[in-house]
């Protein structure tokens, strides 16, 4: 989860903090995959770009659009307890004085945006990553496709199932 305190000005003018709370469980970052990406190759563009360079207006407006839905994805309010994260306030959020704060911030600071999207990538992702061989990384690369970004995603999760059922037969086998 990441929280951040806001500060900025509501509809009426007047000054507001807020904090805003934002996660995403494995599930709903898979879901969010093809956002996810354009929003690497953007910071790896970034960082690679001359500084004077001006940026394509088709390129700000995909990356605006992918960081708005992952953004407006994760957003949400821990209860209590901490068991549960409800997010059925996606829409108040997206009309609110707060989003719209949030969304400058993002986008105009990019080390606050990666904090952020640090906090979103779900802990357990790396062991996963760690398992793409080569010739993923190469299909990746030359299909940007929603479709074949899918498609090796859902060949990764068989090949997860299939680890996961070969370690239950070997403590099976053990016992």
């Amino acid at each position: 989860m990441y929280t951040k305190s806001v500060p900025h000005k509501n509809f009426l003018g007047k000054t507001r903090n807020q904090v805003v709370h934002f996660n995403l469980t494995t599930h709903e970052f898979f879901k969010l995959l093809v956002e996810f990406k354009a929003i690497f190759d953007w910071q790896d563009r970034l960082k690679d770009a001359d500084p004077d360079q001006i940026t394509d207006t088709a390129e700000v407006i995909a990356y605006y659009t992918n960081f708005e839905e992952i953004l407006l994805a994760a957003y949400g309010v821990p209860d209590e307890s901490g068991d549960h994260f409800h997010k059925a306030g996606r829409y108040d959020f997206a009309e609110s004085s707060l989003f719209h704060a949030c969304m400058e911030m993002f986008v105009t600071d990019p080390q606050e945006t990666s904090k952020l999207v640090e906090g979103l990538v779900p802990a357990d992702l790396a062991d996963l990553l760690k398992k793409i061989d080569a010739n993923t990384v190469a299909a990746l690369a030359n299909e940007d496709t929603p479709e074949a970004l899918r498609a090796e995603l859902e060949r990764l999760r068989a090949l997860e199932a299939e680890r996961q059922a070969q370690d239950s037969a070997k403590v099976a086998s053990d016992s």
